[in-house]
């Protein structure tokens, strides 16, 4: 069966909280703690009711096997418009295969119709940081700067 799309909605937030959970357990954060209710309602009023959020969930044979979110700002200093990911996420079993660009093309997509002059995305989790930037790099990414992230005590 092929993957499926959806966009993010109330009737399917329990699957998008489920993968944001994955995301969590695998990643940088993991020593942070994850709360559903707080997710839940953060993905609800950022992505599903705002304007500036998107939000798509993959599907195959009704399991959950990724996610992206994003959104919209302007830059500081200026009116241009950009979009940048929130979070993006695709199971262990199911890396590899087309899910994570074609949503990161959905978004693209997304962006560019709401006037966006640029899409940022990174790898904050330091979930597969070299495939992933390899993978922009394919896709006409630039790497640009780099993140530095300390626990307070």
């Amino acid at each position: 069966m092929t993957v499926r799309y959806e966009p993010f909605a109330l009737e399917n937030i329990r699957d998008i909280v489920g993968l944001g959970q994955r995301m969590h357990e695998e990643s940088a954060y993991s020593n942070l703690r994850f709360d559903i209710e707080v997710a839940a309602q953060s993905i609800y009023e950022k992505i599903v009711q705002s304007d500036l959020g998107f939000g798509v969930i993959a599907y195959k044979d009704d399991v959950p096997v990724g996610l992206f979110a994003g959104s919209l700002a302007t830059h500081y200093f200026g009116p241009d418009i950009f979009a940048y990911d929130l979070a993006w996420y695709v199971v262990p079993e199911h890396r590899g295969a087309m899910t994570a660009v074609r949503m990161l093309k959905m978004f693209q997509s997304w962006a560019k119709d709401r006037g966006a002059r640029e899409v940022h995305v990174g790898v904050m989790t330091n979930v597969s940081s070299a495939r992933t930037g390899k993978l922009f790099r394919r896709l006409g990414y630039t790497h640009v700067g780099c993140n530095y992230t300390q626990l307070l005590q």
